[in-house]
C-alpha cells in the first residue's frame, strides 16, 4: 500500500520551514520512499524575529504564537499542495519550531499548534512528536534515528548537521543516537552578530550563515579557545543526551563570543571543534563503515575538509544529492508521522533514555 504524507520541519538554525511531500510503501516488512516535491520556504525578517525571540515571550504571547504559527505552517502547506498538484495527501506531519528543550527537567516545547495546522492546511495533522518521550523519562531527541532504522538501513552511520549535529549508529539490529555539539545554530549565530548593517544597507545583502565555510576558512584556529571548547563537561557524558538552545546559549556563546579573536579565527576554532568531536564520537564506537552526512553543514565545504582529516581511515563519507541533504529530517518526520497514525512505535528508548519505546505525536483532524 502506498502512503502520501508531507513532511515539514524547522530547525533552530532559522534556515526556513522545508515542506517535502513523501511516498512510502511498504512490503515483506521492508519501507521504501520517495520525495514527490518540495520545497524550502525561507523565512522573512519578521518571522526570523517572532521565531529567534519566542523563548522571551510571556505565557499568553507564547500561546497566540503557538497558534499563529501553526496557521503559518498550515496556509503554508496548503499553498504548496495545491500548486503541486497533491489531491491525495493523507496527513501533514509537523515538527513545529523548538522554543524549549530542558528534558532533564520533564518539559519540552515546539510551537505550531497542530490544530491550526489542521485546520488552516485542511489535512489531517500530527505534531508535538516529543512530548511522550519526555513525559517517558527520555530526552525527547534525536527522533530521527527511528526513520533511519528502518529507511537508511544500509549505512552504518547517519550524521546530520544542522542547528546541532547529531549521530545516529548501527548496532546489531537497532540504532543508538545522540546529540554531538551545537553547530549551525553557532554558526550563524556568529555571522549574523558581526554584520553590522551600514545605514541604509539591503538586508538581503547581509549573509546569514557562513557559505561553503568561506569566512572561516580565511581564520587560523585561537588553540586557547580550542582548548576551552573540547574540556567542556558535556563531551565527557554518555549517552543518551541530547542539546538545546538553552545549552548552547550558556555554555558555547560566551566563549565563543568573548574570545577576542576575529570571526575568521573563532569561526575556524569553531569547525576545528565540531570535526574533532564528531571524529572522538566515531572513534569510540570502534569499526565503522559508510557514513552518510546530511543537513546544511554538508554543503560546508570548508568544514567537510576538517571532518574528513579528522575522521578515521575507516569510515567512508556519502552525501547524496541535494535533496536528500535539504530534506531527510521533512522525510523522516512525514515517516514518523505516519507511523503514528498507523499506532505503530517511532520513538526509540535505545536512543532516548525513555523507560520504553512509544508512539510520538498527537493526532488533529481537519
Amino acid at each position: 500500500m502506498q502512503y502520501i504524507v508531507t513532511g515539514v520541519m524547522s530547525g533552530t538554525s532559522l534556515d526556513g520551514l522545508d515542506i517535502a511531500c513523501c511516498s512510502f510503501r511498504e512490503a515483506a516488512g521492508r519501507w521504501s520512499y520517495s520525495v514527490v516535491c518540495n520545497k524550502t520556504l525561507e523565512y522573512d525578517s519578521e518571522w526570523k524575529r517572532k521565531l529567534s525571540m519566542a523563548h522571551t515571550l510571556s505565557g499568553e504571547a507564547l500561546a497566540s504564537l503557538n497558534f499563529e504559527y501553526g496557521h503559518f505552517i498550515g496556509k503554508s502547506v496548503r499553498h504548496f499542495l495545491d500548486l503541486s498538484g497533491i489531491t491525495d495527501n493523507m496527513l501533514i506531519a509537523s515538527h513545529g519550531h523548538t522554543v524549549f528543550h530542558m528534558p532533564d527537567r520533564g518539559y519540552t516545547m515546539q510551537i505550531g499548534h497542530g490544530a491550526a495546522i489542521a485546520a488552516s492546511g485542511k489535512c489531517n495533522t500530527v505534531c508535538d512528536f516529543r512530548s511522550m518521550d519526555v513525559a517517558l523519562g527520555g530526552q525527547g531527541a534525536p527522533l530521527v534515528p527511528a526513520g533511519d532504522l528502518l529507511l537508511f538501513s544500509e549505512y552504518d552511520l547517519c550524521l546530520n548537521l544542522g542547528g546541532f549535529a547529531n549521530i545516529s549508529i548501527k548496532e546489531n539490529i537497532g540504532r543508538t543516537a545522540f546529540d554531538i555539539c551545537p553547530f549551525n545554530f553557532v554558526i550563524n549565530h556568529l555571522v549574523r552578530k558581526q554584520q553590522i548593517p551600514s545605514k541604509g544597507a539591503d538586508e538581503k545583502s547581509l549573509l546569514d550563515y557562513d557559505p561553503d565555510g568561506m569566512i572561516g576558512r580565511k581564520g587560523n584556529a585561537d588553540k586557547n579557545l580550542l582548548e576551552r571548547l573540547n574540556n567542556i563537561d558535556f563531551y565527557k557524558r554518555k549517552g543518551p543526551k541530547s542539546l538545546g538552545r538553552e545549552w548552547a546559549t550558556d555554555a558555547i556563546l560566551p566563549l565563543v563570543e568573548n574570545s577576542g579573536s576575529s570571526l575568521e579565527a573563532v569561526l575556524n576554532t569553531y569547525y576545528q571543534h565540531a570535526a574533532m568531536q564528531i571524529a572522538k564520537t566515531i572513534s569510540q564506537k570502534g569499526r565503522t563503515r559508510k557514513m552518510l552526512v546530511t543537513g546544511g553543514g554538508a554543503k560546508n565545504a570548508y568544514f567537510m575538509e576538517c571532518l574528513q582529516e579528522h575522521l578515521p581511515e575507516s569510515v567512508s563519507i556519502v552525501i547524496p544529492d541535494s535533496e536528500i541533504i535539504d530534506m531527510k529530517e521533512a522525510l523522516i518526520f512525514a515517516f514518523l508521522g505516519l507511523m503514528c497514525k498507523l499506532g505503530r512505535s517511532n520513538s526509540l528508548a535505545s536512543v532516548t533514555g525513555a523507560v520504553r519505546d512509544s508512539i510520538g505525536g498527537s493526532m488533529h483532524y481537519a
